[in-house]
């Protein structure tokens, strides 16, 4: 008796203690809800986590390259760079770019695809398409690999990385709390800024580089969480780093007008070259691609060709920060001779391309910055003897080439000129840094067709980026599905009378004019034809419908998107539109009206607002049922524990005259889903019922 008195003592401690924890996380399940009707504010906290969570990655990314690269070249990073490796036997500055391409082809092959490459294409692609979901374990993946690239010498950027370690940390922070579509994208945003923010120290362009170029747009809902993220990930990384910036120009300016001139050659150049690096990035990606090798070998390849060319310029190895603090400080032909520097500018991007495009994980920023700063220290040397006073130091050149370069490849010119203006606090060479960074931009924009070294990849793959805060919601949707075969039409020698007297009988707004062979000729809208009320019966039986019909009205294709219909509606005025079979083929098939092409648009809104506006309806339950008709009502439903386990089948609820209408339900990763109620569906301890029913029944289940 004892023992079973014992025993039914712990059962009964048990079960009190699987109610304790139900209702502990009903209670915070029903806080976040409550809270996240405010989701505004939530967001600009949850802003705020990852602000210095992205800055905490910077800073552990930063010790696992120091500490790869001490394992690597038994050196200390905080050594200069060049020097020691310049001390290294062939043999080991050969082989371990290799080794480190191996180590992380095996990452890449078998755990996590995403880690490879400079990242950012992913983070856009993650944006666009997957409305800002990404894994979490690219966070890890991408810190171990890109380490393990560029701490054995790939010439590869940890700017790159830390962006999609940022977004991947405040992607998936933002699903575990079950953020909505836009706030997640607007959080993978965040976590972008705090990367670049801490990596260069530079938290305004962190901001402006997540909204230029991850989101491609900059309203307040969107800019004010990333401000926050950059400014918090820039405090946390200068806590443990100090506020020493990344590179160290000396002081310099800008001398007069008469540079504008060099400068602007020097924007032009960088738009060339920017494409050229554009080019060549993208080549190497798809001549490994194509190559039939194992994946895991390739990165390995990369790493080989790196190392080769480090043999005669071992300036390729790394993120060639070091390079650029030495171009700053180069004077006319005392340092460095133009050939050198511009074998080391076209021996970066190869070396950059090679990396990269085998497979290994870096990325593409800091080489940027490193080649501009070459190719504008070529310009600076140049000027500088044909300018004479009027030369502002080698040093500008240097700064302009550097903001030249990362706008023109990247087409982010408010990036590149706050980030020059941030890395120098020097006010003065503004304006060399906007010509060139505007002339670079502007020439890649014009040649390469609005693409950058970030987005090639994607147009190619045809994979659709959403740039601005307005989608396209009638891009996938045709013209042949929204047409009406139904309409008016007309002989071209038809008398107006005729026209007249047809149009009067009929609802149609709009007449066609077609030939023989039904193809189209022109049209008559009902507008056009009130003109002809005024004239006199002989002159309506001498008129005929082709002397009053348009014969430039735009058509469609039953192929068209309802998107392209837009603009023609727009410009033509017109309330419907023609459909032909094809250009080659005018004869007519129907029309488009004005008014369906409004209706698919609202549709189309209220399909995309319907998540959001559901959760935000679903919310408002918890605190108390809705009476949507008299004596009916909607209401949240938590099941208290007698109903775990149970089907929906079994807890008979219709006998109270309450139906469930929707399932709200915690997924494995902490995020809310909503799930559709089956007669066999298992009532979990976590699930919220929406029911619909009686009034007077809904107490009864509270």
């Amino acid at each position: 008796m004892s023992a079973r008195g014992g025993k039914s003592g712990f059962g009964r401690a048990r079960s009190r203690l699987r109610k304790a924890g139900h209702w502990a996380r009903r209670c915070l399940r029903h806080w976040l809800l409550r809270v996240r009707n405010g989701e505004y504010v939530f967001l600009l906290g949850v802003a705020a986590v990852v602000g210095v969570l992205g800055g905490a990655s910077a800073i552990v990314f930063d010790l696992a390259i120091r500490a790869v690269a001490r394992a690597a070249w038994d050196l200390d990073l905080d050594h200069p760079l060049l020097e020691m490796l310049r001390a290294a036997p062939p043999w080991k500055m050969l082989l371990v770019p290799a080794a480190g391409g191996l180590a992380v082809g095996l990452i890449t092959t078998f755990f996590v695809s995403e880690a490879k490459g400079h990242g950012v294409p992913e983070v856009i692609k993650a944006v666009a398409v997957h409305g800002g979901k990404i894994r979490g374990r690219v966070a890890v993946a991408k810190t171990v690999a890109s380490a393990l690239t560029i701490g054995t010498g790939g010439s590869a950027g940890q700017e790159g990385p830390i962006i999609q370690i940022g977004s991947a940390i405040g992607s998936r922070l933002g699903q575990a709390i079950g953020m909505s579509r836009r706030c997640l994208r607007t959080l993978v945003g965040c976590g972008a800024a705090a990367g670049i923010a801490a990596t260069f120290n530079a938290p305004i362009a962190g901001a402006l580089f997540a909204g230029e170029v991850i989101l491609g747009e900059f309203g307040l809902a969107q800019f004010s969480p990333i401000v926050i993220s950059s400014v918090l990930a820039t405090v946390t990384m200068r806590a443990w780093r100090g506020a020493a910036p990344v590179f160290a120009p000396p002081e310099c300016g800008f001398a007069g007008a008469r540079e504008l001139v060099a400068y602007a050659l020097l924007g032009v150049a960088c738009g060339l070259v920017s494409l050229l690096y554009i080019y060549l990035n993208d080549r190497a990606q798809r001549l490994f691609d194509r190559m039939r090798l194992p994946g895991l070998l390739k990165p390995a390849l990369g790493g080989l060709c790196v190392g080769a060319m480090a043999l005669a310029l071992p300036q390729v190895l790394g993120n060639g920060h070091a390079l650029a603090n030495e171009a700053f400080a180069w004077q006319g032909g005392a340092v460095a001779p133009l050939a050198l520097a511009a074998a080391l500018l076209l021996a970066k991007m190869v070396a950059t391309s090679a990396t990269l495009g085998s497979g290994g994980s870096g990325g593409v920023f800091s080489p940027a910055l490193t080649m501009g700063a070459l190719l504008g220290a070529c310009a600076g040397l140049l000027a500088e003897p044909l300018l004479g006073a009027h030369y502002g130091g080698t040093a500008a050149y240097a700064l302009a080439g550097m903001g030249g370069l990362v706008a023109g490849s990247m087409l982010a010119p408010i990036t590149a000129i706050l980030m020059v203006f941030e890395i120098t606090n020097n006010y003065a060479i503004i304006l060399p840094v906007m010509v060139t960074a505007i002339l670079s931009t502007g020439l890649v924009m014009k040649l390469a067709r609005n693409r950058s070294i970030y987005t090639l990849k994607l147009d190619r793959d045809g994979i659709p980026l959403l740039r601005g805060s307005t989608p396209d919601l009638l891009s996938h949707l045709r013209v042949r599905d929204h047409m009406d075969p139904v309409l008016e039409t007309i002989r071209p020698d038809a008398p107006a009378s005729v026209l007249m007297e047809r149009m009067l009988a009929s609802p149609a707004a709009q007449f066609y004019v077609v030939n023989a062979a039904d193809g189209l000729v022109g049209a008559i809208p009902l507008g056009d034809a009130r003109r002809m009320l005024l004239s006199t019966p002989a002159m309506l039986r001498v008129l005929m419908a082709e002397d009053v019909m348009r014969r430039d009205v735009p058509t469609v294709t039953p192929e068209d998107t309802l998107s392209s219909t837009v603009a023609k509606f727009s410009t033509s005025g017109l309330s419907e539109l023609p459909v032909i079979r094809s250009e080659a083929d005018r004869r007519l098939l129907g029309t488009l009206d004005r008014n369906t092409m409004l209706d698919a648009y609202q549709d189309e809104i209220l399909k995309a607002d319907a998540p959001s506006a559901l959760t935000g309806s679903l919310a408002a339950l918890s605190d108390s049922p809705v009476e949507i008709a008299p004596g009916v009502a909607l209401a949240e439903w938590n099941p208290p524990a007698d109903y775990d386990g149970k089907t929906l089948g079994e807890a008979q609820l219709p006998r109270m005259g309450l139906h469930v209408l929707l399932i709200k339900r915690l997924n494995p990763g902490g995020g809310m889903e909503t799930l559709l109620p089956q007669a066999d569906t298992v009532i979990t301890p976590d699930d919220s019922l929406i029911l619909i029913g009686p009034t007077h029944s809904i107490p009864s289940v509270r």
